[in-house]
C-alpha cells in the first residue's frame, strides 16, 4: 500500500518510487538470466566488456516471459496498482514488459566515460491522448533488474509533464483527434522550456545539464525539470501514463538492465 507521502509524489512529479519492491536475489537471477540470453544470441559475455555492443540490445522478446522474472509482479507492485487505479479496475499483463538494456557508450569495452547530457530526441509517452477528466487510465512500470547508478543510462524523465499534457489537452480538446505523434509535437511546442529541452543543437552537453537537470523550471504553476531514473535492484517506479520520457546515454563502466511496461485500466479507450 502507497503512504500518503507516495500518492502525493506520484500526483506532483507523475512517478513513485517503491524501493525493495522485489528481492534483490530475485533480481540477481533475472539479471543472470539475462546476460545468459545475450551471450547465446549476440556473445556478449558479462565478465569481457569487449564483447559487448554500442548502445541498445533489443531482439529479447523471447526472455520476456521466463518464469524467472516473475517475481517483480510481487505484493509491493500489485498493492500499488490497486492503490493507484482500483482493485479490479487493471488489466493483469501478459509479461513484464520490454527490456531496456543500454551498454556503455562506445561498446567493446569502452570504460563508459562518455560525456553525459540531456537528449533532444525521442521525448515522448507511452500511452496516446484520448481520455479525458482526471481519472487516472493507465501506468507505466519500470522495473529495475541492476543496479542504475546516476548516468548509466536510466530512462529520464520530466517531472510534472502530467499535468503540463493535461493542461495543454484541456487548453486544446482538439489534440486529441489528430495523430499522437502530431499531439506530442503540440505539447512540446507549447513553452520555451519544452521547445528548448526537444531542440537539436541547444546549448553544450554541460549546459543543457545545469538548466535541465539541476534548475527547476516552472511552467505556468507546474514545476518541472529533467530527473533521471535510478535505482537498485528490485526496486520499481510506477509513473503516469502521460509522463515525458526519453532514453539516454550509458556513461559507466556497466550497462544499465530495466524493463518497462504499460498497464492498462479496464476502461482505458486510448
Amino acid at each position: 500500500m502507497l503512504t500518503p507521502e507516495q500518492h502525493a509524489t506520484f500526483e506532483e512529479r507523475g512517478y513513485v518510487r517503491l524501493p525493495a519492491a522485489f528481492a534483490r536475489e530475485d533480481a540477481a537471477d533475472m539479471e543472470a538470466a539475462v546476460w545468459a540470453f545475450l551471450e547465446r544470441k549476440f556473445g556478449a559475455q558479462r565478465d569481457r566488456p569487449e564483447t559487448w555492443n554500442t548502445g541498445v540490445a533489443t531482439g529479447l522478446q523471447s526472455l520476456k516471459r521466463r518464469r524467472v522474472f516473475e517475481a517483480i509482479g510481487g505484493a509491493a507492485t500489485l498493492g500499488a496498482f490497486d492503490d493507484l487505479l482500483g482493485p479490479g479496475r487493471w488489466i493483469a499483463p501478459r509479461d513484464w514488459g520490454q527490456f531496456l538494456i543500454t551498454f556503455p557508450a562506445g561498446g567493446g569495452g569502452n570504460d563508459g566515460n562518455g560525456e553525459w547530457s540531456v537528449p533532444s530526441r525521442v521525448w515522448h509517452t507511452d500511452f496516446g491522448f484520448l481520455p479525458s477528466g482526471d481519472e487516472l487510465f493507465g501506468l507505466l512500470l519500470f522495473s529495475f533488474v541492476s543496479d542504475v547508478p546516476p548516468q548509466a543510462g536510466g530512462t529520464l524523465v520530466v517531472e510534472g509533464s502530467h499535468r503540463l499534457v493535461k493542461g495543454v489537452l484541456r487548453n486544446r480538446p482538439s489534440l486529441k483527434k489528430i495523430r499522437m505523434k502530431q499531439a506530442r509535437q503540440a505539447i512540446l511546442a507549447s513553452d520555451p522550456w519544452l521547445v528548448a529541452l526537444s531542440s537539436e543543437n541547444d546549448g553544450a552537453a554541460g549546459d543543457r545539464v545545469e538548466r535541465f537537470v539541476r534548475q527547476q523550471h516552472v511552467i505556468g504553476d507546474v514545476p518541472v525539470r529533467v530527473a533521471e531514473l535510478t535505482g537498485q535492484a528490485g526496486d520499481i517506479v510506477v509513473g503516469h501514463p502521460w509522463l515525458l520520457h526519453a532514453g539516454s546515454l550509458c556513461c559507466t563502466p556497466q550497462p544499465r538492465i530495466m524493463r518497462v511496461q504499460r498497464i492498462r485500466t479496464r476502461t482505458e479507450d486510448a
